[in-house]
């Protein structure tokens, strides 16, 4: 950044357009002179009435466009705050300014619209663009007579076109008219498009700058919409966690177990009869032994705290069950098998209950 900067302050500084000329605005100034003088070859084989009108008019906009162009390409556009700065510093004066802007190149205070320009090196006073064909920067200070200068452009094409189709139908020097018409209506239609333009900026109240940065800034924003992904959301809860891959192996495993045709695990088996030995009573209580669910230690008829750990497990079981059915969204074909298979399972578990109760009844009796 430092040797950038550096470098840029070493190279030579181009105050106007004829420091040194260009090989654009030495083509643009050699092409218009030369049909400046077709113009006037033309207007004065014209007719006697039509001869005077028309040398008139191009005396009028040869001398507009010779004194525009000199006075947009010979005005030194640079900041005038910059300009007094640094001749307050070439006497060794102290400079003060309330302004913040602050070019390193130019090395002075700036105006807040004005531009460093990197062909002149300058800093422009309320930049609007380098002209190539000018070999000079267009602010504020030239910028009027860089319009009027395109205006004028307009009309004296819109003019040369005129006469090339006159020529062309008094059948007087054709080869002339033929390549006038080929190049004249392509540069009438770059100029109109300029001078449409710059009659849109003043509208808007905006510079060409302005206008090309905005256009710029409409193509980063696009791109950044573009390239930015959706955030997702990181909460962990019961929902998300059935969500993830966990819940999509218990999809798969559903569904698989249910194509198959392999009946679904019997998590609540039957129960039991206790074996009755040969000197108990048969016609006292009887009472059945329950296997435990999750676990192989038989039950004790007398243990009520054990019975209740049960029915708090097999109302689990329930609702797992419940959660896991309707998340596995199983296709068509296989909802009469699981709604068999969980009628089935209500079923047992009913018939579990019912000999839990009875259990109990006769116990307390």
């Amino acid at each position: 950044m430092n040797a950038d900067i550096e470098k840029e302050r070493l190279r030579p500084i181009r105050r106007h357009g004829c420091s040194d000329i260009q090989l654009y605005q030495a083509v643009s100034w050699i092409y218009t002179v030369f049909d400046m003088i077709i113009s006037f070859m033309i207007a004065f084989l014209m007719d006697e009435g039509v001869k005077e009108f028309m040398l008139i008019v191009l005396t009028i906009l040869t001398m507009g466009i010779i004194y525009t162009c000199l006075r947009a390409t010979l005005i030194d556009p640079t900041d005038s705050i910059v300009l007094k700065e640094q001749n307050f510093k070439s006497k060794g004066l102290e400079f003060k300014t309330d302004l913040k802007t602050y070019c390193l190149v130019c090395q002075a205070h700036v105006m807040e619209k004005s531009k460093h320009c990197f062909s002149c090196n300058k800093c422009v006073e309320v930049f609007d663009h380098h002209c190539i064909w000018l070999n000079n920067c267009i602010g504020i200070k030239n910028y009027n007579y860089f319009f009027i200068l395109v205006i004028l452009l307009v009309i004296f094409k819109c003019l040369r076109i005129i006469q090339d189709i006159l020529l062309l139908l008094n059948y007087a020097f054709q080869i002339l008219a033929l390549i006038s018409i080929i190049l004249d209506p392509p540069i009438l239609f770059v100029l109109s498009y300029l001078l449409g333009m710059h009659l849109f900026f003043k509208y808007k109240g905006i510079s060409t700058y302005d206008w090309i940065k905005m256009k710029k800034d409409k193509e980063k924003l696009k791109v950044q919409q573009q390239q930015q992904l959706p955030k997702m959301n990181e909460s962990a809860g019961y929902g998300q966690l059935l969500s993830t891959s966990k819940r999509f192996d218990l999809k798969s495993s559903l569904s698989n177990k249910t194509d198959n045709k392999v009946p679904q695990q019997n998590f609540f088996p039957k129960p039991l009869p206790l074996q009755v030995s040969k000197n108990q009573n048969l016609s006292g209580p009887q009472v059945t032994q329950l296997q435990s669910i999750f676990t192989n230690k038989p039950t004790s008829p007398n243990n009520n705290e054990q019975l209740r750990k049960e029915y708090e497990e097999v109302d689990g079981r329930q609702i797992f069950n419940k959660v896991i059915a309707e998340d596995s969204e199983p296709q068509q074909n296989s909802d009469s098998r699981n709604e068999e298979n969980d009628h089935e399972i209500d079923n047992e578990i009913e018939i579990e209950i019912q000999n839990k109760n009875e259990q109990s009844e006769k116990e307390q009796n």
